[in-house]
């Protein structure tokens, strides 16, 4: 029994006859009646009732049709995976903090080089992204410190400050430090809460934290709405933005955090990759 045969049995049920069948794989009545033959043979069990013009399954042969339906869906897959290897398709799961990356030239013209390579974003939080990595969906992640590295290869980019960005109303006086923001409301990303509150917390600084949310671009779309201030990443600002919104970097160096480009390890970092990687370098 191979892929072929079960090819022909199930175009045999699905044209109801022999020779309908025989004329949708292009091949003469005989040949296909035979290879049936073999085929019930081989297992030991009739499929199919003969002597009506329209076949009849048998409760077996309805048992093999439904195998036969998630074996060649399970082969069609997996050739279709292994053409995909075989092909430069980059897989690549990226943060919305980290969106703005993609904008620089160096990427357009890696993207103008390798004209031949397809691309595939996945986008989600810095653990998501991880998931993604481990369980082989993606070839490559873009997050933000901090995360675990213990089942991955990084490399990092330098670290950048976070930012305030808001209405004017905000900015009447100077921000520098998260000690300005006292009594402002504060708009921050769920990733850097932890972050946040504890560095809060250690200098004994009160704050007003009005909304939390699950993308930077969230962030900036409460901020516009002037109920607050938002706290991101100063790459942030390469993502659409209200350009009347004005910012202010924070200089808390313990709020600073970084990109990290991420492969699994144990395995070898295909060429590809590595070049992808050396255009932030």
């Amino acid at each position: 029994m191979d892929i072929r045969q079960m090819k022909y049995f199930k175009t045999i049920v699905e044209e109801g006859t022999i020779s309908k069948a025989a004329q949708i794989l292009h091949m003469a009545q005989p040949p296909l009646s035979i290879q049936l033959k073999q085929l019930e043979e081989e297992l030991g069990i009739t499929l199919l009732k003969r002597g009506n013009k329209q076949i009849e399954l048998t409760d077996a042969g309805m048992r093999f049709y439904k195998r036969c339906l998630q074996i060649l869906d399970l082969t069609e897959i997996t050739k279709n995976e292994l053409k995909e290897s075989f092909q430069d398709v980059l897989r690549i799961g990226i943060t919305s903090s980290n969106g703005g990356l993609i904008q620089q030239d160096n990427i357009k013209h890696f993207i103008e080089h390798y004209d031949h390579v397809q691309y595939r974003i996945y986008e989600g939080s810095t653990y998501e992204i991880l998931d993604l990595l481990l369980s082989h969906n993606i070839d490559l992640g873009i997050v933000r410190t901090p995360f675990d590295t213990s089942k991955v290869n990084t490399f990092y980019l330098e670290k950048e400050p976070m930012i305030v960005i808001g209405k004017k109303e905000y900015f009447k006086r100077p921000i520098s430090k998260m000690k300005d923001l006292k009594k402002i409301p504060l708009i921050i990303h769920q990733r850097y809460l932890p972050l946040i509150n504890d560095y809060s917390l250690n200098k004994h600084i009160q704050i007003q934290i009005k909304v939390t949310c699950d993308d930077s671009r969230t962030s900036l779309i409460w901020a516009n709405s002037g109920i607050g201030v938002a706290i991101v990443p100063l790459s942030s600002l390469s993502l659409n933005y209200d350009s009347s919104l004005e910012y202010a970097y924070l200089e808390d160096k313990d709020l600073y955090t970084g990109i990290a480009f991420i492969t699994r390890k144990n395995e070898e970092t295909p060429i590809l990759i590595n070049q992808f990687i050396e255009c932030f370098k």
